[in-house]
């Protein structure tokens, strides 16, 4: 049998297990991605062009997220919250005007994100500054239990 050899120094054989390995780890991140969905690396896995990007931040108190919405204002934008869930939609900026090129893209958006603890939505705070929309989650605590005395 006639081995390759590669600039490496690595034969065929080498070559394939070398490839083996790698299509194993790809494997085992999609597997441990799939089993452990609801941890905050979810929110970085790929999004449609349709969705606005989304930075989460976690804080001592509240978890800070942060929405790249440019052309938009603030009258465009809908902002809910559950105890678990981020959604944002925004409409698109209507343009007058015949065009001779367009590479902006014009178009609503929509984002729904499951948040990795639950927070407090009638305490949601957001503001929109420079196309950014920042909005702040605080955090449901946990207050430790009470003994109760029973009748």
């Amino acid at each position: 049998m006639y081995m390759k050899s590669y600039p490496s120094g690595s034969s065929d054989l080498e070559q394939m297990i070398g490839n083996a390995a790698v299509e194993v780890a790809r494997i085992s991140i999609q597997a441990a991605k799939k089993i452990l969905g609801d941890l905050p690396s979810d929110i970085s896995m790929e999004k449609s062009q349709d969705q606005p990007a989304i930075d989460l931040m976690d804080g001592k108190d509240e978890l800070v997220a942060l929405v790249s919405l440019p052309g938009r204002s603030k009258d465009m934008i809908d902002l809910r919250v559950t105890e678990d869930t981020l959604t944002i939609s925004a409409k698109a900026a209507a343009r007058e005007g015949k065009y001779l090129h367009q590479e902006i893209e014009n178009r609503n958006v929509e984002r729904e994100i499951k948040l990795p603890l639950e927070v407090k939505p009638e305490q949601v705070k957001a503001s929109f500054n420079n196309g950014i929309l920042e909005v702040h989650l605080p955090k449901l605590m946990v207050v430790d239990s009470q003994r109760i005395q029973v009748e």
